[in-house]
């Protein structure tokens, strides 16, 4: 099959099933404040590996399009049936960690099945059924799960919805880092004027980026945000956040301006950005386009101990808890 693929390169800028505690609510919804994260111990005490070692994986941002979207007899394939060439997708482009969306229960059964043990997948079934739609899968030879919990966002009309949040150790330089998922709410013809959710998840993930800033671990988000610049503006502006995406970036600041290229695509890869990202990739091919509706979007990250060195601590935080997250009765 004929690859269309568009390559560049830039440098820039864990089981535990528990989910968030709201601490109070409105009839239209709250932004609630979450209990405390357990703090990284500072700089001077923590324990770090004798033999810190630089880190590397491949990382992709893939919304897999939903098996409900695409029923037997269409003009899709069914889900069950995309999910393996999207595993053939994710071999292709070396994918040791990725952020899928749309990775519904019937796919997800299947993934696993094909796989043999090669993946994990955080949350997956482990929460309610729908839940496994914004999951975080991973490499079992690659990394390790730490810990893990969610962060609730508004979706469709405000529904809450549990995103995951999962922190992983490379078991060859023994770095650690911080995955996050998201999928903000799309204007469809069933859900009309979705902006306003989008608007308030994207808050929320800003808080939740900064508040990963702050531990000084690696952390990667991704994502379909549906949204485009707007959504690289509005995160870059409130937290030192990089995107792979090369010639994505804000200079001179959180107040400088913010240049984004134009992108085609709706979905993200981003992260701190003390880190290196590089060949950076949006696979527009034809096995692409017969398994889903959305490029898949691929970038290699490269971390140094010098960069971000709390990535390397002996003893890991604790289980993060989101300082804010999003509650509706």
């Amino acid at each position: 099959m004929g690859e269309k693929l568009r390559r560049v390169s830039s440098v820039a800028a864990g089981l535990c099933a528990t989910a968030v505690a709201a601490a109070l609510s409105v009839s239209t919804g709250a932004l609630v404040p979450a209990a405390t994260a357990a703090p990284v111990k500072p700089a001077a005490t923590a324990q770090r590996l004798p033999e810190a070692t630089p880190g590397h994986f491949r990382v992709a941002s893939f919304n897999v399009l939903g098996a409900s979207h695409t029923p037997a007899g269409g003009k899709r394939a069914v889900g069950t049936t995309r999910i393996v060439w999207a595993n053939q997708l994710l071999n292709r482009h070396g994918v040791d960690v990725a952020g899928l969306q749309e990775f519904q229960a019937s796919q997800y059964m299947k993934f696993m099945e094909i796989t043999q043990g090669a993946w994990a997948a955080y949350p997956g079934l482990q929460l309610k059924t729908i839940d496994s739609e914004n999951s975080i899968i991973w490499r079992t030879a690659k990394f390790d799960l730490v810990n893990a919990s969610t962060v609730n966002i508004p979706y469709f009309d405000g529904s809450p919805r549990a995103m995951p949040v999962v922190l992983l150790r490379d078991k060859a330089s023994g770095m650690l880092t911080y995955f996050t998922n998201f999928h903000n709410p799309a204007d469809t013809a069933q859900h009309h004027n979705q902006g306003h959710w989008r608007s308030i998840a994207t808050d929320i993930e800003i808080k939740l980026q900064n508040q990963l800033m702050r531990t000084g671990v690696p952390h990667i988000m991704t994502g379909d945000m549906n949204d485009r610049s707007a959504y690289f503006c509005a995160v870059s502006a409130k937290s030192y956040t990089a995107a792979a995406r090369p010639g994505t970036y804000r200079s001179h600041g959180l107040r400088g301006p913010c240049h984004a290229d134009k992108p085609r695509a709706v979905d993200w890869i981003l992260g701190a950005q003390r880190m290196t990202y590089s060949n950076y990739v949006e696979d527009r091919s034809h096995l692409v386009d017969i398994t889903t509706d959305h490029p898949v979007i691929v970038s290699s990250v490269d971390v140094t101990p010098q960069m971000l060195p709390n990535g390397w601590l002996a003893d890991a935080p604790a289980r993060l808890v989101p300082r804010v997250s999003w509650h509706r009765p």
